[in-house]
């Protein structure tokens, strides 16, 4: 059974520019350490922001005429898309060289019963903030903790 979760990045103008659906290892020792090292990087995933936009109705309905879904190579060929890339999509804006088409699921950090965790690099207040049950963690982006100090944040 997955552990649902949402990877967000919010830009220095406080606009949500990803927005990543996670279906699996969504506690802070998953996805949460995840998107702490993929955070490491957070110049190059400022960076690649200039190249994310979210797909509007129609690229959507595009996606799902079109997409084999259940092609065993789905998440190697659309980590965007897949549910499966979860915290690895702040790689994806890293080191992408063309446009990253996503899916905006924002709405999803509102669902109280299947929402568990939530890991978000924010630009606007330089932090790196991981929120899973009814526990928020925050780190400076430009003071980021090693994995093993992370992991004791979430038992003080």
């Amino acid at each position: 059974m997955g552990t649902r979760n949402l990877t967000k990045v919010i830009d220095k103008d406080g606009i949500v520019r990803v927005a990543q659906y996670g279906q699996w290892d969504g506690y802070p020792s998953g996805q949460g350490v995840n998107a702490l090292v993929q955070a490491y990087n957070h110049e190059l995933i400022e960076k690649g922001l200039v190249r994310v936009r979210f797909a509007n109705d129609e690229e959507i309905d595009n996606l799902n005429a079109t997409i084999d879904f259940n092609d065993p190579d789905f998440s190697t060929k659309y980590p965007n898309i897949s549910r499966d890339t979860c915290a690895n999509i702040l790689g994806v804006v890293a080191y992408s060289v063309g446009e990253v088409l996503l899916v905006d699921s924002s709405e999803f950090e509102k669902d109280e019963l299947f929402c568990e965790g939530v890991y978000t690099i924010d630009f606007q207040k330089r932090k790196f903030i991981s929120w899973y049950g009814d526990k928020i963690v925050e780190f400076d982006l430009d003071n980021l903790p090693y994995q093993n100090e992370y992991l004791e944040a979430w038992k003080e």
